[in-house]
């Protein structure tokens, strides 16, 4: 009973986020990129953002934005470095050996990006940008994701620190006035990431979203 219950929630939940999350997302949703490479992924967080599941749609963005970039280079430099009669197998993998390989982190293909024109330098500044403000944070598990982010609640000793949920209400109560940033507040966090996370993940993904279609139109000159 509990079980269906539960399920009659999240349908009640999916049918209220649907519609209007859709008119949100569906000028992403309904254009494909054309690239087997990229679309399932795109079309993943399209449907995360569409059900309401907003922290997952950010982790898939930092996932399409990395695997944009390192996709975008390897296909660049096999196109540029192409052998006759090369078979499928081995076609790739120098590319896939200098632009994909464990020492290829974010800020290094970011960079080549940029050094290969697949970016322009202003867009370069944005990735790094999101970087720090959402791949690392959510990818890592980073208090960061609170950053400049402020609550109400109170100071009490810690010494009342013996249950969590007693705690958290005598520091939340309702009188509560001090400005506390939430990044020093473990406790709270839980109750403020999805709201966070519904803010953010649209513009996010617009953004990214405009940086690859541009990186694969400069992949096609």
């Amino acid at each position: 009973m509990e079980i269906e219950s539960k399920i009659d929630l999240l349908i009640k939940d999916l049918n209220l986020s649907i519609p209007a999350n859709y008119k949100v997302v569906k000028d992403i949703f309904d254009n494909p990129y054309g690239y087997p490479a990229l679309d399932p992924i795109r079309n993943e967080i399209c449907k995360c953002i569409i059900c309401g599941l907003y922290i997952a749609s950010i982790t898939l963005t930092n996932l399409l934005l990395e695997r944009s970039l390192k996709y975008c280079l390897t296909i660049k430099y096999t196109k540029e470095n192409k052998k006759e009669d090369a078979n499928l197998e081995e076609v790739f993998i120098e590319g896939i050996n200098k632009y994909d390989n464990n020492k290829a982190d974010l800020e290094s293909s970011i960079n080549s990006a940029c050094r290969q024109s697949l970016i322009t330098k202003e867009q370069k500044k944005e990735l790094k940008n999101f970087k720090n403000t959402f791949r690392n944070p959510y990818s890592h598990g980073s208090a960061d994701i609170f950053k400049d982010i402020y609550i109400k609640g109170k100071t009490i000793s810690i010494k009342n620190f013996n249950d969590e949920s007693d705690f958290f209400k005598k520091c939340f109560e309702d009188d509560s006035n001090l400005e506390i940033p939430l990044r020093n507040v473990p406790t709270a966090q839980g109750l403020f990431i999805t709201d966070i996370a519904r803010e953010n993940c649209f513009p996010y993904f617009q953004k990214v979203d405009v940086i690859i279609r541009q990186m694969l139109s400069n992949l096609k000159k």
